[in-house]
């Protein structure tokens, strides 16, 4: 082995014990998301769909995360989460009000547990299966120097009136990226 070849590997493995020890400082939950009609039976009726998770600092110093939630449906179709307190109000479980993406952001304090609601409007209702996307859960280095990193998915495929998960993991997949443009 050359010494260029012996020294780029080091290099390699120096640079990456950081992001894989830190990438560890989260834990993530999620739930399987629902459907939900608001102002059932008026004129203003609309329909959502609803998707809640958590985020955990699970070491004892404060770490920052810059969480963002977004949709892409099999039928080409974009969707930003949105937040509608008096939504989020309905399916909290009366231990902790869930809050938006956006105040997720920022800085986590030692142990902290926040949990998370996205809200998706309008749907497509052709839609057989959809992804979500969950952004800021890896890779420091990324955060350290703002650019987007690779996107948590987690895709649900319809069955009947319900979503089924399928599968999960971190993604090379871009396409959640049309939405920064």
């Amino acid at each position: 082995m050359s010494k260029a070849t012996f020294f780029s590997l080091c290099f390699i493995l120096v640079i990456s014990f950081p992001v894989i020890s830190e990438a560890s400082q989260i834990d993530f939950a999620w739930g399987i998301p629902e459907s939900h009609s608001y102002k059932k039976g008026s004129e203003d009726e609309k329909e959502y769909l609803i998707w809640c998770y958590s985020i955990r600092n699970t070491i004892d110093k404060e770490i920052t995360v810059p969480i963002a939630t977004l949709l892409t449906t099999d039928t080409r179709k974009y969707y930003e989460d949105e937040y509608f307190p008096e939504i989020a109000e309905k399916v909290s479980d009366g231990v902790g009000e869930y809050i938006s993406a956006d105040e997720m952001k920022g800085k986590l304090g030692p142990r902290v547990t926040k949990k998370g609601i996205a809200i998706f409007e309008g749907i497509d209702p052709h839609a057989k299966k959809i992804n979500i996307f969950v952004t800021g859960l890896s890779h420091l280095l990324f955060w350290k120097l703002g650019q987007v990193d690779y996107a948590y998915k987690i895709t649900y495929r319809k069955s009947g009136n319900k979503w089924i998960p399928e599968e999960h993991g971190f993604s090379k997949d871009s396409s959640h990226k049309e939405l920064y443009r």
